[in-house]
């Protein structure tokens, strides 16, 4: 090796020197081929480090904390029913959290707000969730996405967009901002957030058939089709998911339909209205929600009532019942290794994060409600099932996640490419190192977005009874010993708003107030 290093006349000059001269030259031989050795290997490292630069650049994000991370402590609170320390962290991350994720934490905040009463409170951060819809929406909710967002989206994580929420969100936002309205004596406002309930559904399936009809064309110009790739062998495990998906979805529910939203505006017009044509409004309203539950009794009841126009002879009491916890979002990977399925590759990963729906099944499942005597008896019956209204609109909004994460994932393979082509002319171990680096990268960000309004109920239930002469009632949670009791007042028709997390945390009065007419 040393022939490849020196001269010929160095090296035959050498063999006829001393052995003491020759172990001299030999090391000095020796430190400067290794010299040389390191000034080639620095500039392939220099050369690698170019490469990289890029991807560390792109990549360097992935460290940062995830929601699910930032949001352990809140969710950890809220699960063991301690709301006052929830409140505490959702009103923290929503002062000192990414901007991105502000407008989930005030969600997070008023709903938990609620559970402690502080009504007032849970105003103000839903109220600052209707500043963020005004700033991403505009007047009629028509999204105004940037370029920006959908890049930053497409090469990293969807959870560096700005989260701008689900329509079933908006829908429980505003009766949620109803119910504290109603509580707080100012029935002109909670009509008013009741108008915009239907406002939202009406806005989101035309904004949803814009979003499909871009999704479709930008699929078009990548020359992927979907439908085809759902039909190959590959694709089981995402036919499996999306069969999953319909199983939880009652047949009979519609798009964007929450019944409990439906059934609060009804009972609304309907005991509290101060318009002629409030019966008319209520009439409208029970007629889709007795098309979704004939054999009801108390919805046949009210959906006669207003049909005639008049209005009920006896105190009556609603209980409405939220419990258990909603469906959460989480992820699962499809990936392709293709380093180890072709060795002259230089994609060293491509995979799709997709999100996927997990239930809660810790809830309470029905509400006992008693009078004095059996007359005030019942049980409460489910209305909304949260479960299918987050499936249906989950499973509809699919093939837009698909296309989403199919474009990142085309993004991020040529970022890859760009890294790994800039060292396809160097040797074999700087080509590895770079191939691993940014497989690695682009592996750790490949994710799916996980945020969703947490702290909404698995069901809400109900029941209609006649108030006891003694306005009390006592509500225990079937098969435990959960109970709660509640005074009435005096008013001829009264709503109770109760809320269950598990089937092992206390039963809470969220709200009480009088369905009656106000004085003018």
């Amino acid at each position: 090796c040393y022939r490849r290093c020196e001269p010929t006349s160095v090296f035959v000059r050498w063999w006829g020197t001393s052995r003491e001269t020759k172990t001299l030259n030999l090391r000095f031989f020796e430190k400067r081929n290794a010299e040389r050795f390191n000034e080639g290997f620095v500039k392939h490292l220099q050369k690698v480090g170019e490469s990289l630069t890029l991807a560390l650049l792109v990549f360097l994000p992935a460290c940062v904390t995830s929601h699910y991370d930032r949001t352990e402590n809140f969710t950890f609170s809220w699960k063991i029913g301690d709301f006052e320390q929830a409140a505490k962290e959702a009103e923290n991350l929503a002062e000192s959290g990414p901007k991105r994720d502000r407008m989930l934490y005030r969600m997070e905040e008023g709903a938990t707000k609620r559970l402690r009463r502080d009504h007032q409170g849970s105003v103000r951060a839903f109220q600052e969730v209707s500043a963020h819809y005004d700033k991403w929406f505009g007047v009629h909710l028509r999204s105004k996405t940037k370029f920006s967002e959908e890049l930053i989206s497409s090469i990293g994580t969807p959870e560096w967009k700005p989260y701008k929420s689900r329509v079933y969100e908006r829908v429980m936002l505003r009766l949620y901002q109803a119910l504290n309205f109603m509580e707080l004596g100012k029935q002109g406002r909670a009509r008013a957030e009741i108008f915009k309930t239907r406002q939202a559904v009406q806005d989101a399936k035309e904004l949803w058939n814009a979003e499909l009809t871009a999704s479709r064309e930008l699929m078009s110009k990548k020359g992927i089709d979907l439908e085809k790739g759902f039909n190959r062998a590959e694709a089981n495990q995402l036919k499996k998911e999306t069969d999953r998906l319909k199983a939880m979805i009652p047949s009979d529910l519609g798009d964007y339909v929450n019944p409990a939203a439906i059934y609060l505006e009804a009972l609304y017009f309907l005991h509290g209205g101060t318009q002629r044509d409030d019966y008319e409004k209520a009439f409208f309203s029970l007629r889709q929600l007795y098309a979704l539950y004939p054999e009801n009794p108390w919805i046949r009841e009210d959906y006669e009532q207003a049909r005639k126009g008049t209005s009920s002879e006896e105190d009556l009491t609603y209980v409405f019942f939220e419990t258990g916890r909603a469906p959460v979002r989480r992820e699962k990977r499809f990936d392709l290794p293709l380093i180890f399925l072709s060795e002259t590759s230089r994609l060293p990963y491509a995979g799709l994060a997709l999100p996927t729906l997990v239930t809660n099944d810790n809830f309470l499942e029905t509400l006992e409600v008693r009078g004095q005597n059996e007359s005030s008896w019942s049980r409460t019956v489910p209305l909304a099932d949260m479960d299918g209204i987050v499936a249906k609109e989950f499973a509809k909004d699919y093939p837009i996640e698909m296309t989403k994460a199919i474009t990142g994932s085309l993004a991020k393979g040529g970022l890859q490419y760009l890294a790994t082509d800039a060292v396809r002319s160097e040797k074999e171990p700087a080509r590895a190192v770079t191939g691993v680096a940014v497989g690695a990268f682009s592996q750790s960000i490949t994710r799916a977005d996980w945020r969703s309004w947490s702290t909404l109920p698995k069901q809400i239930q109900f029941c209609k009874i006649k108030t006891p002469a003694s306005r009390e009632l006592t509500l225990r949670g079937v098969r435990t010993n959960l109970v709660k009791k509640v005074s009435l007042g005096p008013e001829k028709t009264k709503l109770l708003w109760i809320r269950s997390i598990s089937a092992h945390t206390p039963l809470i009065l969220v709200n009480s107030f009088s369905m009656d007419p106000q004085s003018p």
